[in-house]
């Protein structure tokens, strides 16, 4: 019966939609833009991604896949169901965008193609969108938030992790530890689109789209099981050294603990839900796992020894005998 009643309320939205789009072609048709003014005409796509528009409005949906790109494009039905304008110039924006200008980027933009195809220049890449120039950037749900706000310092530090596994796969030849960093790498790729989906905001297919399995978490236990058999049985703290890998991979790890205490400040303004913070925690236990297992690899020694001192790489001098120490000539 819900399920029933949400479709009826996605077919209600979708008409709703459809005809806000609708209103929004004949206001471009008289360049007025929506708004009463005389702007710049908006312009008008083809045939065929109209279609694709006009149907995945009748079946409710959120998206739809751009033939050209492959991209997921919003429709008409997401931007109302989201109830404001994300000021990201989007292809089927129901509210004329007007707060963001469109006719006049549009018209500056084609003016900066032209003038770049007369002086031979290249054509400006779609890296730089100019968009987060004012300190702003956008979720996957198209709201925009300052730079500096926690949600974007987790992104970014899931991002930095991926890249410091990146830099220890360079090291891992021979060791069979590439393959496992490369499912990790994606993983970790699907927990940034987690963490940008704000769960109490985001629209139901954002959420499937972006759901994080408990089965993941259940796999990194599994690898860590496997690896942890074939290395020393660890008695005493592990120093984070042992060659350029497991080095690495010790990095690896702090940064991946950073992230994971990110997290648990962000879920108290944010809630993710407990999935992704468990799989962040088994993940730093993982790589631990691995920058042993590698160093082990590498025949290398990574046990801290206080009587001892630190474990000395290959080609190491011994360290010199300490000075003998002079009996005091006094008298008792």
């Amino acid at each position: 019966m819900l399920l029933y009643a949400w479709r009826r309320a996605a077919v209600r939205a979708a008409g709703t939609a459809a005809a806000a789009a609708r209103k929004m072609d004949d206001a471009n048709a008289d360049g007025s833009h929506g708004d009463g003014g005389k702007l710049a005409k908006l312009p008008t796509l083809p045939a065929d991604i109209e279609a694709l528009h006009v149907g995945a409005l009748s079946r409710g949906e959120d998206t739809y896949a751009d033939p050209k790109t492959g991209f997921q494009v919003f429709t008409a039905l997401a931007h109302n169901t989201r109830g404001f304008c994300c000021g990201s110039r989007c292809r089927h924006c129901p509210y004329g965008h007007t707060n963001v200008g469109r006719p006049d980027r549009i018209k500056k933009d084609r003016a900066d193609a032209k003038k770049r195809k007369a002086q031979g220049q290249p054509a400006k890449a779609s890296v730089y969108t100019r968009g987060g120039d004012k300190g702003t950037s956008a979720l996957f749900t198209g709201e925009r938030r300052p730079k500096d706000e926690l949600v974007f310092e987790a992104m970014g530090t899931v991002d930095e992790l991926n890249s410091v596994i990146g830099v220890a796969m360079e090291y891992c030849d021979g060791n069979g530890l590439l393959e496992h960093l490369q499912r990790v790498q994606g993983k970790l790729m699907d927990v940034g689109s987690y963490i940008a989906t704000p769960r109490e905001t985001a629209t139901r297919e954002r959420l499937v789209y972006t759901a994080f399995e408990e089965e993941e978490v259940d796999a990194v236990e599994a690898l860590i099981d496997a690896l942890n058999s074939e290395i020393p049985r660890c008695t005493a703290f592990v120093l984070p050294t042992g060659g350029k890998c497991a080095s690495h991979l010790h990095l690896a790890r702090t940064v991946c603990r950073r992230g994971e205490r990110v997290l648990v400040r962000l879920n108290r303004e944010l809630p993710q839900g407990p999935v992704v913070m468990k799989y962040l925690n088994r993940l730093s236990d993982l790589l631990f796992v691995m920058a042993r297992y590698a160093a082990h690899k590498d025949g290398r020694d990574d046990v801290w020894r206080p009587d001892r001192g630190l474990p000395k790489p290959p080609g190491c001098l011994p360290r010199p005998a300490a000075a003998a120490q002079p009996e005091s000539s006094s008298a008792p």
